[in-house]
């Protein structure tokens, strides 16, 4: 009985421990996104830049890898985004909508 009551309580940590890991890599996920979004709204605002010149100087600068896909991803996403939208509302609202897709809260998922 002792042995069943150590194996239970060892896979409940363990189930918890792997959601703490996961809300872990979410979070991690989401702040490099929202991250790289808020840099490329600099970038934006400075250069003024239109989408396909902005895609254009990314496919001159980046080899053609899994990086300069995602890179193109945000980017588009944040050319969506108004011109003088500041910089740390890209953030927060790339931030929110990757956490609520990646819950599955949101329309898309």
């Amino acid at each position: 009985m002792k042995y069943i009551s150590l194996l239970l309580l060892a896979l409940v940590s363990t189930t918890a421990s792997s959601d703490e890991e996961l809300e872990r890599a979410v979070i991690t996920s989401c702040a490099y996104q929202a991250g790289t979004a808020r840099e490329i709204q600099n970038i934006r605002q400075v250069e003024g830049d239109d989408w396909p010149q902005f895609e254009q100087k990314i496919k001159k600068i980046y080899k053609d890898t899994q990086g300069r896909i995602d890179l193109l991803a945000i980017g588009k996403i944040v050319y969506l985004e108004p011109l003088k939208r500041l910089p740390d509302a890209v953030y927060e609202h790339t931030f929110n909508s990757c956490v609520k897709h990646i819950q599955g809260k949101d329309k898309s998922a």
